[in-house]
């Protein structure tokens, strides 16, 4: 059970792309240097996820398989081992949680943190500020083409845009440009519709988007992947 556990911790931490972290989870555990030991075959396969620059669902997990589904399975495992808990126990994960956070710099010390968003609390200015410069201009090759819709993802982390010309496309909002850490972005093959797109909107997980056209399609995305 340790090492599904921390096999499904390091798999999720690559796909936010925290591949520092999850790098040295694989070196300085001791579940992991474990299965380097007994298991190396599984092991070198972490090492290989976590060394990629793009992350593929269907690469990671087997057929028949998912996220959800091996997450399910090491809950009901570590379910089976866990009768009662103290609740103190509570108070000292979230203690240790948050200690991780300011850790990796995600927290500074003192500041607030807001339990039920899983963030720090918004914090709203007394007064309005207006903004002096833009953050990243982005550019639509060619002179005929604009974007109709655009879209941030829940977790902040993309930018997509939704154009006349029917093509979908991830954008890194710090440079504006194109991301091409998105194997089938970097290899030219962008998702798109037979009309221009009218509107894009994401899973509150920000894996799926969701796209609806001019001639009436709608469409499913895999964002990691472009896959339908």
């Amino acid at each position: 059970m340790g090492e599904d556990l921390f096999e499904q911790i390091v798999l999720e931490l690559a796909e936010i792309h925290d591949m520092e972290t999850a790098r040295e989870l694989l070196d300085k555990t001791a579940v992991l240097d474990n299965m380097k030991q007994e298991n190396r075959n599984r092991y070198l396969r972490l090492q290989n996820i976590c060394s990629k620059h793009y992350f593929d669902p269907l690469e990671v997990y087997p057929v028949g398989s998912s996220k959800e589904t091996q997450r399910q399975k090491i809950a009901q495992a570590i379910k089976r081992e866990v009768f009662t808990v103290p609740p103190c126990r509570l108070m000292s994960l979230l203690s240790q949680s948050l200690k991780w956070q300011q850790y990796l710099g995600l927290l500074p010390k003192g500041a607030k943190y807001d339990l039920f968003r899983g963030d720090r609390p918004i914090e709203r200015d007394r007064v309005e500020r207006i903004p002096k410069k833009n953050k990243a201009v982005i550019r639509m090759v060619g002179k005929k083409t604009h974007a109709d819709c655009a879209a941030f993802s829940p977790d902040g982390q993309f930018l997509v845009s939704g154009s006349v010309d029917g093509f979908i496309e991830v954008w890194d909002f710090d440079t504006g440009k194109l991301r091409r850490d998105l194997k089938y972005q970097a290899d030219g093959e962008l998702m798109m519709h037979d009309s221009s797109i009218t509107c894009v909107s994401f899973s509150r997980d920000s894996e799926l988007l969701a796209s609806g056209s001019r001639d009436g399609k709608i469409k499913i995305w895999q964002l990691f992947t472009g896959d339908k």
